[in-house]
């Protein structure tokens, strides 16, 4: 009878699963929004060893960019070009998660990255990263060795071709190794000069061509030597398409170019159509900015048979850049103004520094652009040219299920045995590490695969982990899958560092020291409440071995003064037994028996030593874990807790869970009291979560430090609606004179 009780209620459960499986699935195929996208801020893009990396993470819907529903859970990796730094897990709340890292004197100097993802994001192959520069002024660091870079030009148009008799906007890139350059030149055909052009200090130029099919068009780029160099123009297609974009203050103009007829242009925003329009000739179309999105838009071109010819980045937006005329004195409190919709963001005041790389924007993240901070929308629109949107298919399947609400876990079953079945097996996953018992119970499928609900501490350290398949009369292996992806595409290039950024590095070396001997952050995760409820929050009877006379052998303990269970011994074979407290109610199977949390088989048990045991708890009912049916509970308690020594043969896995991370206290934004204490702070303000609950001006509080320079404000962040916003404000800080 009870055997066929275990069989309906993991049939149930199986039938659940499977149905919710199903639903999601086929909801997913049906909607482009299943994606998922990290767009991760950070305090500094630069930093030196002694400075820290602060870092703001808000997972959001690819498609609406607003906080998505599905992950619960943020993976975060810290990787250099001699492997991971470190590998974190974030508990996402409201779509947010934050965390800092304190650069050691270890570090070496080089290019790292900051990547993120979900679980979920796994399926789709994304992940975000931030490239960052890390130096360590304490170890030599040799330039490497780039003798005669060569000069190079890249040719682009907002659809990747030229388009022959049409009068086509290219935009151009000159690097001089991988280095932009400013170069001027001419571009010259058969027939003599076409256009003077010259690039700017980030290598881009544009120039306007009506190329003929057939015919060669180069470039000539002068040396600073007093040479020239010639690169060649790509040839122009006859059946080419192509659109050029046009920005002023007030319109976006459009102008199909090649074979366009009967063609349809659409806007998309968000994953909808905010503009469509049949083209029916060459004619320009403008179009009101205050009728479009201020966002980064996608403009696409299908032809009359609706394949898709172009799809591009479509600036309607650009970063709000601001600098202040008025001073802030040193070692003072302030407060900039700021007015900001309703929306989730990260603030940070730092100090600017002569080598900053490119900020990782949220307003350019979704189409994945890094692109500076103070240009037009005509001068972001070329130099977009040569960053195209991603462009993914939505897979079929799905290997990695989302973390919705809980920690997951997957792992796969291995029999010992050839006649050994491995499906529809219990694997139960105990977490030892805890004063209280954390279980979890997972049914394998008929290749042996599992996947485990859990909830840990968050304490942002890896805790005792076991997995033990609680049928000892069959022999298994399990393994376990990380939720850390193997490999990661990354490409690391050389830092360079030139002679003007060394009194930087000085200075800034010199600030870190004085500012971490008198302030040094800690995170004590001991002080961290564990919130978890307890898998087994109550028990029938419980027992402190050092309240009775402890005994040689564990059956002793169980003849004598433990009433509620007793031990039987046939040929040779001891086992548990419980006394039912359910009045005409027997027990037909066996207790399930616990060692700390964790399955072990009774008869081996029963053999350990009981002066390792510190106590016992029981349950005399039948209990339900999960898919697990037990005809009650026997919990023993090791006094180091750790198992006490007890070894198992087989179907058991020990091995270390990463927790979520705790939150880290914030780095000193206050003033000293005593003015004898130094102030060295570069960074004056970190705000991972600025949470806006109605469109208003904001006032941004902070104290300046004794440091004097130029100082910036960085907000970056996503409205309720889900559009980007990203503002830079700059302003001075100097010891002023009283008057």
């Amino acid at each position: 009878m009870e055997m066929k009780l275990k069989d309906k209620l993991n049939l149930r459960s199986l039938i659940i699963l499977t149905l919710f499986f199903a639903i999601s699935v086929c909801g997913f195929s049906q909607t482009q929004n299943v994606r998922e996208r990290v767009f991760i801020d950070v305090n500094a893009q630069d930093l030196l060893v002694g400075e820290t990396l602060q870092y703001s993470a808000i997972c959001l819907s690819h498609t609406t960019n607003k906080v998505s529903p599905l992950s619960k859970y943020l993976y975060v990796e810290l990787i250099g070009e001699n492997g991971v730094v470190f590998q974190r897990k974030h508990k996402l709340e409201e779509g947010k998660a934050s965390g800092e890292f304190f650069l050691p004197s270890a570090i070496e100097t080089g290019q790292y990255y900051l990547v993120a993802y979900t679980r979920w994001m796994r399926n789709f192959g994304d992940t975000e990263k931030t490239p960052l520069v890390f130096i360590n002024p304490y170890k030599g660091h040799i330039n490497a060795e780039n003798e005669s870079p060569e000069l190079n030009v890249e040719f682009n148009t907002l659809s990747g071709q030229l388009v022959a008799g049409a009068s086509n906007a290219v935009a151009f890139k000159v690097q001089l190794g991988n280095e932009p350059v400013i170069r001027s030149g001419r571009v010259i055909g058969e027939d003599g000069k076409i256009a003077d052009v010259v690039s700017s200090e980030y290598g881009i130029g544009h120039f306007e061509i009506t190329p003929e099919a057939g015919k060669q068009y180069q470039l000539l780029i002068e040396t600073p030597e007093g040479g020239i160099e010639f690169f060649d123009l790509p040839k122009a297609a006859e059946n080419g398409v192509g659109l050029n974009v046009a920005h002023s203050a007030d319109f976006i103009t459009l102008t199909p170019l090649g074979d366009i007829q009967f063609s349809q242009m659409t806007i998309n925003h968000q994953g909808k159509v905010v503009y469509e329009k049949k083209i029916e000739s060459k004619s320009a179309i403008r179009i009101a900015r205050k009728d479009l999105p201020e966002d980064i838009l996608e403009v696409s071109l299908a032809d009359a048979g609706g394949a898709q010819k172009l799809q591009a980045a479509l600036f309607n937006t650009n970063i709000e850049t601001d600098q202040l005329s008025e001073a802030y004195a040193t070692r003072t409190e302030a407060s900039l103004d700021q007015q900001l919709p309703s929306g989730n963001y990260s603030v940070s005041i730092r100090k600017v520094s002569e080598s900053q790389p490119l900020q990782n924007h949220s307003i350019y993240a979704k189409t994945g652009l890094q692109l500076p901070d103070n240009l037009s929308h005509t001068d972001l629109q070329y130099l977009s040219f040569f960053q195209r949107i991603e462009q993914k298919a939505i897979p079929e399947q799905v290997s990695f299920m989302p973390e919705y609400r809980y920690e997951l876990l997957e792992g796969s079953l291995k029999a010992n045995g050839d006649t050994t079945s491995i499906d529809d097996k219990n694997v139960v996953l105990s977490l030892t590490g805890e004063d209280k018992l954390n279980m979890s119970v997972a049914r394998t499928d008929k290749d042996g695969k599992f996947i485990l609900e859990y909830q840990t501490v968050p304490r942002g350290q890896l805790t005792p982990a076991h997995l033990t398949v609680p049928d000892f009369e069959n022999s298994y292996s399990l393994e376990i899958n990380s939720n850390f992806m193997e490999e990661h595409d990354l490409e690391f290039c050389p830092i360079t560092i030139d002679s003007a950024q060394l009194e930087d590095i000085r200075q800034r070396s010199i600030i870190s020291q004085i500012e971490n001997v008198y302030f040094t952050p800690v995170i004590d995760s001991v002080e961290i409440e564990n919130n978890v409820p307890s898998t087994i929050p109550v028990f029938n009877a419980h027992y402190e071995f050092d309240d009775y006379t402890r005994f040689r052998t564990l059956k002793e303990h169980f003849v004598e003064y433990i009433q509620v269970a007793g031990v039987r011994e046939r040929r040779g074979e001891k086992r548990f037994i419980l006394y039912s407290y359910d009045a005409g109610f027997s027990f037909e199977a066996e207790p399930i028996v616990l060692l700390d949390g964790v399955p072990v088989p009774g008869n081996e048990i029963l053999e350990f030593s009981p002066y390792r045991i510190k106590s016992l708890d029981a349950f005399n009912r039948r209990y339900f874990l999960g898919s697990l049916v037990a005809d009650g509970i026997l919990s023993f308690t090791t006094i180091e807790g750790n198992l006490g020594g007890f070894t198992f043969d087989s179907n058991h896995l020990a091995f270390e869970l990463l927790t979520p991370q705790s939150e880290g206290k914030a780095s000193r934004t206050s003033l000293q009291e005593d003015e004898r204490i130094p102030d060295s702070r570069i960074q004056l303000l970190w705000l991972p979560s600025l949470k806006v609950d109605q469109d208003g001006l904001q006032a941004i509080r902070f104290n300046t430090s004794d440091i004097e320079g130029d100082f910036e404000m960085v907000i970056e962040g996503f409205t309720e609606s889900g559009l980007p916003v990203s503002m830079v404000k700059r302003f001075e800080v100097k010891q002023l004179n009283n008057e």
